[in-house]
């Protein structure tokens, strides 16, 4: 297993976490906001992925 599949098991066990986080958030405050944090919690870090497998 090398550094990209390091990489996606820690993406794969990060984004089922996050991801309902921010709908709870979204629930309890408001929708823009739900969106607000999922944005830099979510695709950043699937953008660093998708740098670090290219590089």
């Amino acid at each position: 297993m090398g550094a990209g599949g390091i990489v996606l098991l820690v993406v794969f066990l990060y984004l089922p976490v996050v991801v309902p986080f921010c709908a709870l958030v979204g629930r309890r405050t408001s929708h823009r906001m739900g969106w607000l944090m999922s944005v830099p919690l979510v695709l950043l870090p699937l953008a660093l992925l998708i740098g670090f497998m290219t590089v």
